[in-house]
Protein backbone atom coordinates (compact mmCIF):
# COMPACT_ATOMS: atom_id res chain seq x y z
CA UNK A 1 0.00 0.00 0.00
CA UNK A 2 1.06 3.59 -0.60
CA UNK A 3 1.75 6.06 2.18
CA UNK A 4 -1.32 8.11 1.28
CA UNK A 5 -3.59 5.08 1.15
CA UNK A 6 -2.49 4.09 4.66
CA UNK A 7 -3.65 7.47 5.92
CA UNK A 8 -7.12 7.24 4.38
CA UNK A 9 -10.03 6.81 6.83
CA UNK A 10 -10.42 3.13 7.72
CA UNK A 11 -14.18 3.08 7.23
CA UNK A 12 -13.75 4.62 3.79
CA UNK A 13 -11.25 1.98 2.65
CA UNK A 14 -13.39 -0.83 4.06
CA UNK A 15 -16.38 0.38 2.05
CA UNK A 16 -14.32 0.97 -1.09
CA UNK A 17 -13.09 -2.65 -0.97
CA UNK A 18 -16.71 -3.71 -1.35
CA UNK A 19 -17.26 -1.35 -4.29
CA UNK A 20 -14.15 -2.31 -6.28
CA UNK A 21 -12.56 -5.55 -7.40
CA UNK A 22 -9.35 -6.55 -5.55
CA UNK A 23 -7.32 -5.49 -8.60
CA UNK A 24 -9.05 -2.11 -8.83
CA UNK A 25 -8.66 -1.53 -5.10
CA UNK A 26 -4.89 -2.07 -5.33
CA UNK A 27 -4.74 0.18 -8.40
CA UNK A 28 -6.64 2.88 -6.49
CA UNK A 29 -4.13 2.72 -3.63
CA UNK A 30 -1.28 3.14 -6.11
CA UNK A 31 -2.97 5.97 -8.01
CA UNK A 32 -3.71 8.05 -4.94
CA UNK A 33 0.03 8.72 -4.64
CA UNK A 34 0.26 9.69 -8.29
CA UNK A 35 0.38 13.12 -9.84
CA UNK A 36 -2.79 15.18 -10.21
CA UNK A 37 -3.61 15.98 -13.86
CA UNK A 38 -3.79 19.69 -14.69
CA UNK A 39 -6.30 20.89 -17.27
CA UNK A 40 -7.82 24.10 -18.55
CA UNK A 41 -10.74 25.12 -20.75
CA UNK A 42 -10.56 28.07 -23.13
CA UNK A 43 -13.08 30.89 -23.29
CA UNK A 44 -14.55 30.78 -26.83
CA UNK A 45 -15.56 34.45 -26.54
CA UNK A 46 -11.97 35.55 -25.87
CA UNK A 47 -9.68 33.74 -28.31
CA UNK A 48 -6.06 34.23 -27.33
CA UNK A 49 -2.56 32.98 -27.91
CA UNK A 50 -2.24 30.69 -24.87
CA UNK A 51 1.33 29.44 -24.62
CA UNK A 52 1.40 26.20 -22.64
CA UNK A 53 3.83 23.58 -23.86
CA UNK A 54 3.15 19.83 -24.04
CA UNK A 55 -0.65 19.85 -24.04
CA UNK A 56 -3.07 17.06 -24.98
CA UNK A 57 -6.86 17.22 -25.51
CA UNK A 58 -9.38 16.37 -22.81
CA UNK A 59 -11.37 13.85 -24.88
CA UNK A 60 -14.84 14.62 -23.53
CA UNK A 61 -14.60 18.43 -23.82
CA UNK A 62 -13.75 20.08 -27.15
CA UNK A 63 -12.39 23.28 -25.58
CA UNK A 64 -10.14 21.72 -22.94
CA UNK A 65 -6.58 20.47 -22.72
CA UNK A 66 -4.30 18.78 -20.21
CA UNK A 67 -0.98 20.43 -19.37
CA UNK A 68 1.91 18.04 -18.73
CA UNK A 69 3.38 20.21 -15.98
CA UNK A 70 1.46 22.70 -13.84
CA UNK A 71 2.57 26.28 -14.61
CA UNK A 72 2.28 29.25 -12.31
CA UNK A 73 -1.06 30.56 -13.53
CA UNK A 74 -0.69 33.73 -11.46
CA UNK A 75 2.18 34.72 -13.76
CA UNK A 76 -0.06 34.71 -16.83
CA UNK A 77 -2.08 37.92 -17.42
CA UNK A 78 -4.41 36.00 -19.77
CA UNK A 79 -6.04 34.16 -16.88
CA UNK A 80 -6.99 37.53 -15.35
CA UNK A 81 -8.39 38.59 -18.72
CA UNK A 82 -10.64 35.53 -18.77
CA UNK A 83 -8.99 33.72 -21.70
CA UNK A 84 -9.30 30.36 -19.95
CA UNK A 85 -10.45 28.62 -16.77
CA UNK A 86 -8.39 26.06 -14.87
CA UNK A 87 -10.81 23.21 -14.25
CA UNK A 88 -10.50 19.61 -13.12
CA UNK A 89 -10.93 17.42 -16.21
CA UNK A 90 -13.51 14.94 -14.90
CA UNK A 91 -15.97 17.71 -14.06
CA UNK A 92 -15.90 18.75 -17.71
CA UNK A 93 -17.84 15.57 -18.61
CA UNK A 94 -20.82 17.89 -18.17
CA UNK A 95 -19.84 19.26 -21.61
CA UNK A 96 -20.46 15.85 -23.16
CA UNK A 97 -23.88 15.46 -21.50
CA UNK A 98 -25.02 18.93 -22.52
CA UNK A 99 -23.81 18.57 -26.10
CA UNK A 100 -25.70 15.29 -26.45
CA UNK A 101 -29.03 16.23 -24.84
CA UNK A 102 -29.48 19.98 -24.24
CA UNK A 103 -31.21 22.02 -27.01
CA UNK A 104 -28.19 24.28 -27.32
CA UNK A 105 -29.23 25.78 -30.65
CA UNK A 106 -32.34 27.25 -28.96
CA UNK A 107 -32.66 30.17 -26.52
CA UNK A 108 -33.03 28.34 -23.22
CA UNK A 109 -33.04 28.92 -19.46
CA UNK A 110 -30.46 27.00 -17.42
CA UNK A 111 -30.11 26.71 -13.65
CA UNK A 112 -26.72 25.76 -12.21
CA UNK A 113 -27.93 25.07 -8.70
CA UNK A 114 -24.67 24.60 -6.77
CA UNK A 115 -22.47 26.80 -8.92
CA UNK A 116 -19.40 27.97 -6.95
CA UNK A 117 -16.62 28.49 -7.81
CA UNK A 118 -17.83 28.76 -11.40
CA UNK A 119 -16.28 25.98 -13.45
CA UNK A 120 -19.57 24.44 -14.55
CA UNK A 121 -21.24 27.84 -14.97
CA UNK A 122 -18.54 29.12 -17.32
CA UNK A 123 -18.73 25.81 -19.20
CA UNK A 124 -22.50 26.15 -19.57
CA UNK A 125 -22.13 29.78 -20.62
CA UNK A 126 -19.73 28.71 -23.36
CA UNK A 127 -22.39 26.45 -24.88
CA UNK A 128 -25.67 28.36 -24.68
CA UNK A 129 -26.85 31.01 -27.14
CA UNK A 130 -26.46 34.74 -26.63
CA UNK A 131 -30.16 35.08 -25.82
CA UNK A 132 -30.25 32.19 -23.39
CA UNK A 133 -30.31 32.75 -19.62
CA UNK A 134 -27.98 31.19 -17.06
CA UNK A 135 -28.96 31.39 -13.39
CA UNK A 136 -25.95 30.43 -11.26
CA UNK A 137 -26.98 29.73 -7.68
CA UNK A 138 -24.78 29.52 -4.59
CA UNK A 139 -26.29 29.55 -1.11
CA UNK A 140 -23.01 30.30 0.75
CA UNK A 141 -22.26 34.01 0.53
CA UNK A 142 -18.44 33.72 0.64
CA UNK A 143 -18.47 31.05 -2.06
CA UNK A 144 -20.54 33.27 -4.33
CA UNK A 145 -17.68 35.81 -4.56
CA UNK A 146 -15.34 33.65 -6.70
CA UNK A 147 -18.38 32.51 -8.70
CA UNK A 148 -19.21 36.11 -9.61
CA UNK A 149 -15.55 36.90 -10.29
CA UNK A 150 -15.19 33.96 -12.69
CA UNK A 151 -18.40 34.80 -14.55
CA UNK A 152 -17.22 38.42 -14.79
CA UNK A 153 -13.96 37.25 -16.38
CA UNK A 154 -15.94 35.11 -18.84
CA UNK A 155 -17.53 38.39 -19.92
CA UNK A 156 -21.11 37.58 -20.94
CA UNK A 157 -24.16 39.54 -19.74
CA UNK A 158 -26.76 36.73 -19.89
CA UNK A 159 -26.15 35.54 -16.31
CA UNK A 160 -27.82 36.07 -12.95
CA UNK A 161 -26.23 34.90 -9.69
CA UNK A 162 -28.61 33.94 -6.88
CA UNK A 163 -28.19 32.69 -3.32
CA UNK A 164 -31.10 30.41 -2.50
CA UNK A 165 -31.95 27.00 -1.07
CA UNK A 166 -33.36 24.51 -3.57
CA UNK A 167 -36.89 24.89 -2.23
CA UNK A 168 -36.94 28.56 -3.31
CA UNK A 169 -36.93 27.55 -6.97
CA UNK A 170 -39.77 25.04 -6.66
CA UNK A 171 -42.54 27.69 -7.09
CA UNK A 172 -41.07 28.60 -10.51
CA UNK A 173 -42.92 25.70 -12.04
CA UNK A 174 -41.52 24.50 -15.37
CA UNK A 175 -39.35 27.60 -15.74
CA UNK A 176 -35.99 26.06 -16.69
CA UNK A 177 -35.09 23.99 -19.75
CA UNK A 178 -31.98 22.54 -18.08
CA UNK A 179 -31.07 22.11 -14.41
CA UNK A 180 -27.56 21.08 -13.37
CA UNK A 181 -27.01 19.95 -9.79
CA UNK A 182 -23.39 19.38 -8.80
CA UNK A 183 -24.51 18.55 -5.28
CA UNK A 184 -22.61 19.27 -2.06
CA UNK A 185 -20.93 16.01 -1.16
CA UNK A 186 -18.38 14.26 1.07
CA UNK A 187 -15.63 14.88 -1.49
CA UNK A 188 -14.08 11.42 -1.69
CA UNK A 189 -13.15 12.04 -5.31
CA UNK A 190 -10.88 14.90 -4.18
CA UNK A 191 -8.79 12.82 -1.74
CA UNK A 192 -5.81 12.75 -4.12
CA UNK A 193 -6.01 16.41 -5.13
CA UNK A 194 -6.77 17.73 -1.64
CA UNK A 195 -5.47 15.61 1.27
CA UNK A 196 -7.44 17.77 3.71
CA UNK A 197 -10.64 16.37 2.21
CA UNK A 198 -9.84 12.96 3.67
CA UNK A 199 -9.14 14.52 7.08
CA UNK A 200 -12.62 16.08 7.10
CA UNK A 201 -14.32 12.87 5.96
CA UNK A 202 -16.59 10.87 8.25
CA UNK A 203 -19.68 8.67 7.93
CA UNK A 204 -21.68 11.49 9.52
CA UNK A 205 -20.52 13.84 6.75
CA UNK A 206 -21.92 11.40 4.20
CA UNK A 207 -25.22 11.33 6.09
CA UNK A 208 -25.34 15.13 6.25
CA UNK A 209 -24.61 15.52 2.53
CA UNK A 210 -27.12 12.83 1.62
CA UNK A 211 -29.79 14.72 3.55
CA UNK A 212 -29.03 17.93 1.62
CA UNK A 213 -29.05 16.03 -1.66
CA UNK A 214 -32.39 14.42 -0.82
CA UNK A 215 -33.90 17.86 -0.25
CA UNK A 216 -32.51 19.12 -3.55
CA UNK A 217 -33.92 16.19 -5.50
CA UNK A 218 -37.30 16.66 -3.80
CA UNK A 219 -37.66 20.34 -4.68
CA UNK A 220 -35.79 21.11 -7.89
CA UNK A 221 -37.60 18.95 -10.47
CA UNK A 222 -40.79 21.04 -10.27
CA UNK A 223 -38.86 24.01 -11.68
CA UNK A 224 -37.83 21.95 -14.73
CA UNK A 225 -39.95 21.98 -17.86
CA UNK A 226 -41.44 18.78 -19.16
CA UNK A 227 -38.99 17.54 -21.75
CA UNK A 228 -36.22 19.34 -19.85
CA UNK A 229 -32.76 17.99 -19.05
CA UNK A 230 -31.76 17.21 -15.46
CA UNK A 231 -28.11 16.44 -14.63
CA UNK A 232 -27.06 15.24 -11.18
CA UNK A 233 -23.41 14.90 -10.17
CA UNK A 234 -21.09 14.67 -7.18
CA UNK A 235 -17.34 14.33 -6.62
CA UNK A 236 -17.68 11.35 -4.30
CA UNK A 237 -17.89 7.55 -4.51
CA UNK A 238 -20.39 7.04 -1.65
CA UNK A 239 -23.50 5.06 -2.74
CA UNK A 240 -25.63 7.04 -0.27
CA UNK A 241 -24.85 10.18 -2.28
CA UNK A 242 -24.92 8.66 -5.76
CA UNK A 243 -26.84 5.41 -6.31
CA UNK A 244 -29.41 6.21 -3.61
CA UNK A 245 -30.08 9.63 -5.13
CA UNK A 246 -30.58 8.10 -8.56
CA UNK A 247 -33.04 5.66 -7.02
CA UNK A 248 -34.83 8.63 -5.47
CA UNK A 249 -35.10 10.30 -8.89
CA UNK A 250 -36.45 7.09 -10.42
CA UNK A 251 -39.02 6.74 -7.61
CA UNK A 252 -40.69 9.99 -8.67
CA UNK A 253 -41.76 8.39 -11.95
CA UNK A 254 -41.21 11.79 -13.61
CA UNK A 255 -37.90 11.11 -15.35
CA UNK A 256 -36.56 9.08 -18.23
CA UNK A 257 -32.93 7.98 -17.70
CA UNK A 258 -30.45 8.93 -20.43
CA UNK A 259 -27.34 7.16 -21.67
CA UNK A 260 -24.31 9.32 -22.42
CA UNK A 261 -22.01 8.26 -25.25
CA UNK A 262 -18.35 7.76 -24.39
CA UNK A 263 -15.27 5.97 -25.64
CA UNK A 264 -14.29 2.95 -23.52
CA UNK A 265 -10.66 4.11 -23.75
CA UNK A 266 -11.58 7.07 -21.53
CA UNK A 267 -11.75 4.70 -18.56
CA UNK A 268 -15.22 5.74 -17.39
CA UNK A 269 -17.09 3.14 -15.33
CA UNK A 270 -20.80 2.62 -16.03
CA UNK A 271 -22.91 2.01 -12.95
CA UNK A 272 -26.29 0.32 -13.54
CA UNK A 273 -28.95 1.36 -11.01
CA UNK A 274 -32.38 -0.25 -10.86
CA UNK A 275 -35.45 0.79 -8.89
CA UNK A 276 -38.96 -0.63 -9.25
CA UNK A 277 -38.10 -2.23 -12.56
CA UNK A 278 -36.62 0.93 -14.12
CA UNK A 279 -32.91 1.20 -14.86
CA UNK A 280 -30.63 4.22 -14.95
CA UNK A 281 -26.93 4.63 -15.70
CA UNK A 282 -24.42 6.52 -13.62
CA UNK A 283 -20.96 7.42 -14.91
CA UNK A 284 -18.09 7.12 -12.46
CA UNK A 285 -14.65 8.67 -12.87
CA UNK A 286 -12.11 7.13 -10.54
CA UNK A 287 -8.52 8.22 -10.86
CA UNK A 288 -6.80 4.87 -11.36
CA UNK A 289 -8.90 4.48 -14.54
CA UNK A 290 -9.61 7.98 -15.84
CA UNK A 291 -7.30 10.95 -16.30
CA UNK A 292 -8.95 13.17 -13.73
CA UNK A 293 -10.27 13.16 -10.19
CA UNK A 294 -13.38 11.45 -8.81
CA UNK A 295 -16.80 12.18 -10.30
CA UNK A 296 -20.25 10.63 -10.52
CA UNK A 297 -22.79 11.91 -13.06
CA UNK A 298 -26.21 10.85 -14.30
CA UNK A 299 -28.61 12.49 -16.76
CA UNK A 300 -32.42 12.41 -17.08
CA UNK A 301 -35.13 13.85 -19.27
CA UNK A 302 -38.33 14.98 -17.57
CA UNK A 303 -41.28 13.14 -19.09
CA UNK A 304 -44.02 14.96 -21.01
CA UNK A 305 -44.32 17.80 -23.49
CA UNK A 306 -43.33 21.40 -22.58
CA UNK A 307 -46.28 23.61 -21.68
CA UNK A 308 -47.00 26.64 -23.83
CA UNK A 309 -48.28 28.65 -20.87
CA UNK A 310 -46.49 29.97 -17.80
CA UNK A 311 -47.32 27.82 -14.77
CA UNK A 312 -46.15 30.16 -12.02
CA UNK A 313 -47.43 33.51 -10.84
CA UNK A 314 -45.33 36.61 -10.10
CA UNK A 315 -46.92 39.85 -8.91
CA UNK A 316 -46.80 42.49 -11.71
CA UNK A 317 -46.81 45.15 -9.01
CA UNK A 318 -43.65 43.76 -7.43
CA UNK A 319 -41.96 43.52 -10.80
CA UNK A 320 -42.72 47.17 -11.53
CA UNK A 321 -40.86 48.01 -8.32
CA UNK A 322 -37.58 46.83 -9.86
CA UNK A 323 -36.09 50.21 -10.77
CA UNK A 324 -34.64 50.54 -14.27
CA UNK A 325 -32.53 53.57 -15.16
CA UNK A 326 -34.35 56.56 -16.73
CA UNK A 327 -34.37 56.94 -20.51
CA UNK A 328 -31.99 59.91 -20.68
CA UNK A 329 -29.33 58.26 -18.52
CA UNK A 330 -29.81 55.00 -20.38
CA UNK A 331 -28.93 56.68 -23.67
CA UNK A 332 -25.64 57.89 -22.24
CA UNK A 333 -24.87 54.40 -20.90
CA UNK A 334 -25.48 52.78 -24.27
CA UNK A 335 -22.53 54.73 -25.69
CA UNK A 336 -20.21 52.57 -23.61
CA UNK A 337 -21.51 49.36 -25.21
CA UNK A 338 -20.87 47.78 -28.59
CA UNK A 339 -24.58 47.24 -29.27
CA UNK A 340 -26.09 49.60 -26.73
CA UNK A 341 -29.61 49.47 -28.17
CA UNK A 342 -29.83 45.83 -27.06
CA UNK A 343 -29.60 46.69 -23.34
CA UNK A 344 -31.63 48.15 -20.49
CA UNK A 345 -30.10 49.27 -17.20
CA UNK A 346 -30.79 48.48 -13.56
CA UNK A 347 -29.59 50.53 -10.58
CA UNK A 348 -29.36 48.82 -7.21
CA UNK A 349 -29.58 50.22 -3.68
CA UNK A 350 -25.81 50.89 -3.68
CA UNK A 351 -26.26 52.98 -6.85
CA UNK A 352 -24.32 50.50 -8.99
CA UNK A 353 -25.65 50.37 -12.56
CA UNK A 354 -25.90 47.08 -14.45
CA UNK A 355 -26.42 46.39 -18.15
CA UNK A 356 -29.20 43.86 -18.66
CA UNK A 357 -29.84 42.43 -22.15
CA UNK A 358 -33.28 43.64 -23.29
CA UNK A 359 -34.48 40.08 -23.90
CA UNK A 360 -33.53 39.19 -20.30
CA UNK A 361 -35.22 42.07 -18.45
CA UNK A 362 -38.42 40.12 -17.73
CA UNK A 363 -36.47 37.11 -16.43
CA UNK A 364 -34.29 39.39 -14.32
CA UNK A 365 -37.35 40.97 -12.72
CA UNK A 366 -38.82 37.53 -12.03
CA UNK A 367 -35.62 36.49 -10.29
CA UNK A 368 -35.33 39.79 -8.44
CA UNK A 369 -38.76 39.52 -6.81
CA UNK A 370 -38.71 35.73 -6.21
CA UNK A 371 -35.08 34.96 -5.32
CA UNK A 372 -32.10 36.44 -3.51
CA UNK A 373 -30.13 37.98 -6.39
CA UNK A 374 -26.43 38.60 -5.77
CA UNK A 375 -25.41 39.78 -9.24
CA UNK A 376 -26.93 40.41 -12.65
CA UNK A 377 -25.73 41.18 -16.17
CA UNK A 378 -22.60 43.36 -16.40
CA UNK A 379 -21.83 46.04 -13.81
CA UNK A 380 -21.37 49.32 -15.70
CA UNK A 381 -20.25 51.44 -12.76
CA UNK A 382 -21.64 54.42 -10.81
CA UNK A 383 -22.75 57.89 -11.83
CA UNK A 384 -20.49 60.71 -10.66
CA UNK A 385 -22.76 62.84 -8.48
CA UNK A 386 -20.97 66.05 -9.53
CA UNK A 387 -21.44 65.75 -13.29
CA UNK A 388 -23.65 62.65 -13.68
CA UNK A 389 -20.98 60.99 -15.84
CA UNK A 390 -20.33 57.27 -15.55
CA UNK A 391 -17.37 56.10 -13.51
CA UNK A 392 -16.89 52.75 -15.29
CA UNK A 393 -16.50 49.51 -13.37
CA UNK A 394 -13.85 46.86 -13.92
CA UNK A 395 -16.57 44.43 -15.04
CA UNK A 396 -17.36 46.61 -18.03
CA UNK A 397 -13.72 46.68 -19.16
CA UNK A 398 -13.34 42.88 -19.22
CA UNK A 399 -16.82 42.21 -20.60
CA UNK A 400 -17.62 41.04 -24.11
CA UNK A 401 -20.06 43.92 -24.60
CA UNK A 402 -17.86 47.01 -24.04
CA UNK A 403 -17.65 49.31 -27.07
CA UNK A 404 -14.75 48.51 -29.39
CA UNK A 405 -14.41 52.21 -30.18
CA UNK A 406 -13.22 53.08 -26.66
CA UNK A 407 -9.51 53.96 -26.35
CA UNK A 408 -7.23 50.98 -25.73
CA UNK A 409 -3.55 50.58 -25.00
CA UNK A 410 -1.78 47.29 -25.72
CA UNK A 411 1.04 46.52 -23.27
CA UNK A 412 3.91 44.04 -23.07
CA UNK A 413 4.19 41.35 -20.40
CA UNK A 414 6.03 43.33 -17.72
CA UNK A 415 3.62 46.26 -17.91
CA UNK A 416 0.68 43.86 -17.83
CA UNK A 417 1.99 42.34 -14.59
CA UNK A 418 2.66 45.76 -13.10
CA UNK A 419 -0.85 46.86 -14.02
CA UNK A 420 -2.33 43.79 -12.27
CA UNK A 421 -0.17 44.51 -9.22
CA UNK A 422 -1.22 48.21 -9.29
CA UNK A 423 2.41 49.22 -9.70
CA UNK A 424 3.92 51.85 -11.99
CA UNK A 425 4.02 50.95 -15.69
CA UNK A 426 6.60 52.11 -18.20
CA UNK A 427 3.80 53.69 -20.25
CA UNK A 428 3.18 57.15 -18.79
CA UNK A 429 0.49 58.37 -21.18
CA UNK A 430 -1.58 57.30 -24.16
CA UNK A 431 -1.10 59.55 -27.16
CA UNK A 432 -4.20 61.55 -28.05
CA UNK A 433 -6.25 60.12 -25.19
CA UNK A 434 -7.70 62.04 -22.30
CA UNK A 435 -9.91 60.17 -19.87
CA UNK A 436 -10.81 56.49 -19.67
CA UNK A 437 -8.93 53.83 -21.62
CA UNK A 438 -8.61 50.03 -21.48
CA UNK A 439 -5.30 48.29 -20.92
CA UNK A 440 -4.98 45.15 -23.08
CA UNK A 441 -2.54 42.27 -23.21
CA UNK A 442 -2.41 40.08 -26.33
CA UNK A 443 -5.57 41.85 -27.40
CA UNK A 444 -7.61 41.05 -24.27
CA UNK A 445 -8.76 43.64 -21.75
CA UNK A 446 -7.24 43.71 -18.26
CA UNK A 447 -8.95 46.82 -16.86
CA UNK A 448 -9.22 50.61 -16.85
CA UNK A 449 -6.74 53.43 -16.63
CA UNK A 450 -7.55 57.12 -16.69
CA UNK A 451 -5.28 59.18 -18.91
CA UNK A 452 -4.16 62.48 -17.43
CA UNK A 453 -1.67 64.92 -19.04
CA UNK A 454 1.44 63.36 -17.49
CA UNK A 455 0.37 60.04 -16.03
CA UNK A 456 -2.04 57.10 -16.11
CA UNK A 457 -4.12 56.37 -13.03
CA UNK A 458 -4.51 52.63 -12.53
CA UNK A 459 -8.11 51.61 -11.74
CA UNK A 460 -7.55 47.87 -11.37
CA UNK A 461 -9.62 46.79 -8.31
CA UNK A 462 -7.50 46.62 -5.17
CA UNK A 463 -9.32 43.51 -3.96
CA UNK A 464 -8.27 41.68 -7.15
CA UNK A 465 -4.69 42.94 -7.12
CA UNK A 466 -2.02 40.37 -7.98
CA UNK A 467 -0.03 39.80 -4.80
CA UNK A 468 2.31 37.05 -5.96
CA UNK A 469 5.92 38.10 -6.53
CA UNK A 470 6.20 37.81 -10.31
Amino acid sequence: MSNRSEKLPKKFTERLKGQLSPEDFEAFNTAIDGSVPVSYRVNPFKPADIEFSDTTPVPWCDEAKYIAKRPSFAEDPLIFAGAYYVQEASSMFLWKALKQYAPLEEDIKVLDLCAAPGGKSTLINSLITEKSLLVSNEIVGKRSLPLIDNLVRWGNPNTIVTGNYAESFAPLKEYFDVIVTDAPCSGEGMFRKDPKASELWSPSLIDSCASIQTDIVNHIPSALKQGGLYIYSTCTFAPEENERRIEQILETGEFEPLDIDFDPEWGITKIEIEKDGEKATGYRFIFHKTKGEGLFLAAFMKKGEPSRTQKFSISPKKMKGVFMVRKREAEDLRKWLENGKDYEFYQDEREDVFAIPSHMVQDFKIMKVSQKVRHQGIKMGKFNKKNNQLIPDHELAVSNIVAKSLPRQEVEYRDAINFLKKQEMSIKSIQGVKGWAIITYKGLALGWVKALPNRLNNYYPSELRLRKDV
